[in-house]
């Protein structure tokens, strides 16, 4: 072996050893030659130590106490607790997610391939003794792509493309009664001039007031002339889209009648309607005779809410409350209630069956009873509407109960992870739902709450002695009891308030600061009073026995609605936040994911996405500019920044756009944009729109006083304006001022469609809001050096054309589809 092997094999043997020393350069060599060689004999020794650091980083995470090994175990105890489903559960969700963010539609067939493909792989890899569980994440993932992709194609129908008056006929699917009239929701059997392929499969129709005898049933055949639109889109960008919802019930128009309906005769209804009419005339005689028991009050209506589902009879001003004192859980049929009802049963079965002892001895009454409460919470899913929070908490009542017959722990994660494949499996579109994600992140943190708790209370048990049991009695078993369940209703208000707060947030744009006292105090009377004598009078109903408990039903119901209206009126602003940020919202959501499902000793990993989304919420900014997808309506800032409607802002959308902007409704009435931003004649109304303070000129009559008045199209000049440099809107209404407006104007709103030689910065005409929906816009001072920022703030206070205030202003366009949904109008 040569010299210079020997020395390989050396520095291998012997990684740490300091690098030997390069000889110097041999007789006749020149000084540079010597250099080179010894640099280039250094490089190797400077990689080999490099790669022999890595290979001890490597063992040592291995080792019996590295850090890998300690995550590892960690890792199995949280399989070995039954996580494991929940992970395959949370990939499968990420999948749909995907999904619905994907730019373009994609192909069934290729990703039903895809998904085959990798699962495939998967089984293949376990059969060799290979976990494969990077093929098994994708093969979730790609299952829940693929069962949104395939939902999607099941449901897709034909969806209305412009407003029509026709004639329609069809059978009611749904009749439900407003304080305005009656709202039908008709499964179509044709519509005038409008061929069967592009002829909707549902419409929901509203009927104005509604005459005694002309009263619609479930699966009767009518005939009516209505004015049909197609299903209104988000009134802003990440939204509420109704469109959406429509597009997977099946709904492509929605409208308003011209007339009563009339009766006609279509042959016999399909079957699935012939059952909800079954399904819908029993609910109708309970709301009847709980009407009959309580009259037309509040606690009536709040009881047939409670024990059928339909809300439409509660005032508003009582679900406001509600809402505001973080009560509106109760008025959706979701895990209390199916537990309190089915519980109810399960109690009540179980003690009539221990009165006959040689049944308890003999037979496992738990199990009977077991069965009585899944029958009785089918009985309940099936008069209560369905709904998903419904959904979901029949499913988990019923791996409850299974648990029970089985002898298996009921409540855990693996259980909750079930539910999620079921409902996403076969409704992924509920994962877009608040209520479907307010629901499972409550029950989510509540288990892996109590988890954790029962796991340190354990721990503390077999480290310590027991306590001897008290000797205080009944009186202090009855007290210990109490504080218990009182501390356990609080611990469980804290935890479903914290999980369900960020997301609660996101969607509705409030918060229920008090929610907390408001659940202490309303909940025992709705556990204790008003969910037992409702399973009690729904078990009388056939004997005509059920005064007695409506009775105290309706005394509890009034009870929990006048605690709900004290904490509600203790609410500054109704709690109302505005619109947080999304990606904040997202991080909180990841935290919280964290915490409950991350191995035991690596939870703390959740503060660092939960600071990222502080960070985020603190960064948000509201729109200065929002458009409306009919290009009709506009709300812009003024100059001290507030955000004002071009519309009576007690309308929907003007509602929506100043509570995401964080203004409760008590304010909403001097938000009209104000008569020094705003000038109309017959053919285009002209408004100012400002950016945000500091933006392109700093504030001060100094920076921004205008040289002299501007003319427009309005029947006047509009007056100085002071504050932050401003855009000039067109908002037409007539095609005939487009010629000056597109020239003079830096945004043009409108319905029609503009020209396409329209000079201005930004067009938002029919044909791009058809395209992109309600659009949000934000201003900023173009990125420019001292100087041309100042020259930019001289030109911006003219507040002129396109060339003048237009150039102070950045305008970015955030619209509410980034593509073709198959759910808009083709």
């Amino acid at each position: 072996m040569s010299r210079a092997g020997e020395d390989d094999d050396d520095r291998r043997a012997l990684p740490d050893a300091a690098p030997r020393a390069v000889p110097a350069a041999a007789p006749g060599r020149t000084g540079s030659g010597s250099g080179e060689r010894r640099w280039l004999a250094l490089a190797p020794l400077l990689l080999a130590d490099l790669l022999a650091r890595r290979r001890r980083a490597r063992a040592g995470w291995h080792e019996t106490q590295g850090a890998g090994t300690r995550f590892a175990a960690a890792c199995a105890e949280s399989l070995a607790q039954g996580r494991g489903l929940a992970f395959a559960a949370l990939a499968f969700t990420f999948g749909i997610a995907v999904y619905f963010r994907l730019p373009s539609e994609p192909l069934v067939p290729v990703l039903a391939l895809a998904a085959i493909l990798a699962w495939a792989g998967w089984f293949f890899a376990a059969r060799r003794g290979v976990r494969g569980l990077v093929l098994l994440a994708l093969a979730l993932v790609l299952s829940g792509l693929f069962a949104g992709a395939l939902r999607t194609a099941l449901v897709a129908a034909p969806v209305i493309d412009r407003a029509r008056s026709v004639t329609l006929t069809g059978f009611a699917e749904e009749v439900e009664r407003t304080d305005r009239g009656t709202r039908l929701l008709l499964r179509v059997a044709g519509i005038e001039r409008l061929p069967a392929s592009a002829m909707p499969y549902r419409v929901r129709v509203s009927l104005r007031g509604d005459p005694e005898g002309e009263r619609i049933s479930v699966g009767e055949a009518v005939r009516l002339r209505a004015r049909l639109m197609p299903p209104s889109a988000a009134v802003m960008p990440r939204g509420y889209d109704f469109a959406f919802r429509a597009f997977f019930d099946g709904i492509g128009a929605t409208g308003f009648a011209f007339g009563a309906p009339s009766r006609i005769d279509l042959g016999p209804a399909p079957l699935s309607l012939r059952l909800k009419a079954g399904i819908a005339s029993l609910r109708q005689a309970i709301a009847a005779r709980i009407i009959a028991a309580l009259g037309e009050t509040t606690a009536a209506a709040l009881a047939i809410a409670l024990i059928t589902g339909d809300r439409s009879l509660i005032p508003e001003q009582v679900t406001e409350a509600l809402r505001t004192a973080g009560l509106a859980h109760i008025l959706a049929i979701s895990g209390l209630h199916m537990a309190l009802f089915a519980g109810s049963v399960f109690f009540v079965v179980r003690a009539l069956l221990a009165l006959f002892p040689h049944l308890v001895h003999e037979r496992r009454i738990d199990a009977w009873a077991a069965v009585a409460a899944m029958s009785a919470a089918v009985f309940y899913l099936g008069i209560s509407g369905a709904s998903i929070a419904t959904q979901r908490a029949f499913l988990m009542i019923v791996l409850v109960f299974s648990g029970r017959i089985f002898s298996r722990r009921a409540l855990t994660l693996r259980n909750v992870a079930i539910a999620v494949l079921l409902i996403l499996a076969m409704l992924p579109e509920a994962l877009l739902d608040p209520g479907f994600q307010m629901s499972f992140a409550a029950v989510i943190a509540l288990i892996a709450a109590y988890e954790e708790i029962t796991r340190r209370r354990a721990a503390r048990e077999r480290q310590g002695p027991m306590a001897p049991p008290g000797r205080g009695g009944l009186l202090q078993a009855a007290t210990s009891g109490a504080a218990g369940w009182f501390w356990g209703l609080l611990l469980t208000s804290l935890i479903a308030g914290l999980a369900t707060g960020a997301i609660g947030a996101y969607h509705f744009h409030r918060i229920s600061p008090l929610g907390t006292l408001g659940n202490l105090l309303a909940m025992p009377v709705v556990t204790l009073v008003v969910m037992p004598f409702a399973v009690l009078a729904l078990a009388l109903l056939p004997f005509g026995l059920e005064a007695l408990p409506l009775a105290a039903m309706g005394a509890g119901i009034d009870l929990v609605v006048a605690m709900a209206t004290w904490v509600s009126n203790l609410t500054p602003e109704d709690g109302v936040i505005g619109a947080p940020s999304l990606g904040g919202t997202l991080l909180v959501v990841a935290a919280g994911l964290v915490a409950c499902l991350a191995p035991r000793g690596y939870r703390p990993v959740a503060l660092l996405p939960l600071a990222a989304s502080v960070l985020l919420y603190a960064l948000h900014r509201q729109p200065d500019m929002l458009i409306s997808a009919t290009g009709t309506t506009i709300a812009v800032r003024d100059a001290a920044g507030a955000l004002r409607v071009s519309s009576r802002p007690s309308g929907f959308l003007p509602e929506v756009w100043l509570r995401a902007e964080g203004i409760s409704v008590q304010h909403h009435g001097n938000r009209r944009i104000a008569a020094g931003d705003l000038r109309c004649d017959k053919l285009a109304c002209l408004v100012r729109a400002h950016g945000p303070p500091g933006a392109g000129a700093r504030h001060g009559a100094s920076a921004n006083a205008p040289p002299g008045p501007v003319a427009g199209p309005g029947p006047g000049p509009f007056a100085a304006g002071q504050g932050p440099p401003a855009l000039l809107v067109s908002l037409v209404r007539d095609s005939a001022a487009f010629e000056e407006d597109c020239r003079k104007a830096d945004i043009i709103v409108s319905a029609l469609i503009a020209p396409p030689d329209c000079r201005a910065r930004q067009v938002f005409d029919g044909a791009r809001l058809a395209r992109d929906g309600a659009v949000a816009l934000y201003f900023s001072a173009p990125a420019a050096s001292a100087a041309s920022r100042s020259a930019l703030a001289q030109a911006s206070s003219a507040w002129q054309s396109p060339s003048g205030t237009g150039d102070a202003l950045a305008v970015a366009v955030v619209p509410s589809y980034g593509r073709r949904r198959p759910w808009t109008p083709k």
